[in-house]
């Protein structure tokens, strides 16, 4: 069944028959007596066209013997890109993710603790910030969701400079909490080369 079905999906990328695709792996394999039988698995392929790149395609194969028909039943084919193996490793329930490209909640974050940072920076020094920057993204699901990130900002004091703080957000969406954790901030100066 398995063998069937990659060989149909292999034919429906049929333009890319010069690079084909290698089956990799079969996950979440299970079956359904109806009229006939539904196989249902996950098919994890890699491509050799340009980057090689992993898919895994949910499938869905319809097998009736008596009446010699089998067929992958494409309205419920779906198939992604997955992430390289070095992600996954990274991505543990409840371990910390580092993120690449920020999302617009991921902005909206960064966005919310520059504001407060702010804030926090006009009632000591009554100085203005500008947001230059944001390195080290990372998330960790908790009670909630825990932010780390440094935010690089630019002072303008009287002596202008760039500061790095290293900033953390607690977001709890279902209790309207979203906070900057302030025992765990800590900013210093950018020393200029």
């Amino acid at each position: 069944i398995v063998n069937f079905a990659f060989s149909q999906l292999s034919a429906q990328n049929g333009a890319d028959e010069e690079c084909g695709l290698e089956k990799v792996d079969v996950e979440n394999f299970s079956t359904q007596v109806v009229a006939g039988t539904l196989y249902r698995f996950d098919l994890i392929v890699k491509s050799e066209c340009d980057e090689p790149q992993q898919k895994k395609c949910s499938l869905v194969v319809f097998d009736q013997p008596w009446t010699n028909t089998r067929e992958v039943q494409w309205d419920d084919v779906k198939c992604d890109k997955l992430e390289s193996e070095e992600n996954d490793e990274k991505n543990i329930a409840g371990g910390i993710n580092k993120i690449e490209k920020l999302s617009d909640a991921d902005n909206e974050i960064v966005s919310f603790a520059f504001s407060q940072l702010s804030a926090q920076s006009d009632n000591n020094k009554k100085c203005e910030l500008k947001k230059i920057d944001v390195e080290n993204f990372s998330k960790q699901v908790v009670s909630g969701t825990l932010y780390r990130f440094d935010l690089i900002v630019k002072s303008e004091c009287d002596e202008p400079s760039q500061e790095k703080c290293s900033l953390v957000v607690l977001d709890q969406p279902w209790t309207n909490t979203r906070e900057v954790q302030w025992d765990d901030v800590k900013c210093e100066k950018i020393e200029n080369n």
